[in-house]
């Protein structure tokens, strides 16, 4: 009993110091050294935290930080010291779980109609910029890439299941190149900076591009090389076979186009250049 008590106190306190470094105003940055104190406790819980504190840093309290970024992150860590809401038997990796979360997306498009499927960062603004393309027919938000079956959004802010943030884009051929669609992904994001978009960071904010076909694939890697040299930085998108798609939690959908966090809804008209407010 007094090694329960032992370990629920540590597990209280951990989670209690990791809620003042989210919310104290004046921290800009958050490196693993910040959390040199609680190392050894956490090595002894789950080895990978430690790797992802050498190798992300974490920024919170900006001048103009993403709504979503303290309750993410702060969700994260209480969910790998095993305290968060996020269920320890829906994100275990099975053979069977893992073999259908890496397989080939079998949903089959409209008739006439094609898919494409990118991650850029927070899938809201990205999908609203793909609904406003002329050509493109439906869009859904998601997560792919990762290796376990019927994510949760708790379970991909986890950090741990390889999951991408997505939107599948279903568009047609006739009215909309995929030479379209490229370009609306690199003018929508910085594919420079490895698992982030600006305070958002994680690696289901890394940003890929996740082809069909072998043109598609072709198209891709011939994109990348010409935006490549726009940029004085390297570009990290990651180019790969689209895997199967699961489709985000309906509160997710079209979400900016429904009013966002405030209320205030986004156009979705064709070829709409208003601004986009990536979280309403």
């Amino acid at each position: 009993m007094e090694s329960l008590q032992s370990s629920l106190e540590m597990k209280v306190g951990v989670a209690s110091s990791c809620y003042r470094y989210v919310q104290e105003a004046s921290l800009t940055q958050v490196t693993s050294s910040t959390f040199a104190s609680l190392s050894n406790y956490k090595r002894l819980q789950n080895p990978s935290i430690n790797r992802t504190l050498r190798n992300q840093s974490f920024t919170f309290g900006s001048s103009n930080p993403s709504p979503n970024q303290g309750l993410k992150t702060m969700g994260s860590w209480l969910d790998k010291l095993g305290i968060g809401s996020r269920s320890k038997a829906g994100a275990q990796t099975d053979t069977a779980g893992m073999s259908i979360a890496q397989g080939p997306d079998d949903d089959v498009p409209a008739p006439g109609q094609q898919f494409a499927q990118f991650g850029a960062g927070c899938f809201w603004g990205v999908e609203l910029a793909y609904q406003r393309l002329p050509g493109v027919t439906k869009t859904e938000v998601g997560y792919s890439q990762g290796v376990i079956h019927n994510p949760s959004y708790n379970d991909i802010c986890g950090g741990d299941t390889g999951h991408s943030e997505v939107v599948r884009v279903q568009y047609d051929p006739k009215e909309c190149s995929y030479d379209d669609l490229l370009a609306c992904f690199w003018a929508r994001h910085d594919p420079t900076t490895l698992n982030r978009q600006g305070n958002d960071v994680g690696t289901q904010y890394r940003s890929g591009i996740y082809f069909y076909t072998p043109e598609q694939e072709k198209a891709a890697i011939e994109s990348m090389a010409t935006h490549q040299q726009k940029l004085n930085r390297k570009i990290v998108t990651e180019i790969l076979p689209a895997k199967k798609f699961y489709r985000a939690e309906e509160y997710h959908q079209q979400y900016l186009a429904k009013g966002g966090r405030f209320g205030f809804k986004q156009s979705t008209e064709k070829g709409c250049a208003d601004p986009i407010r990536c979280y309403g």
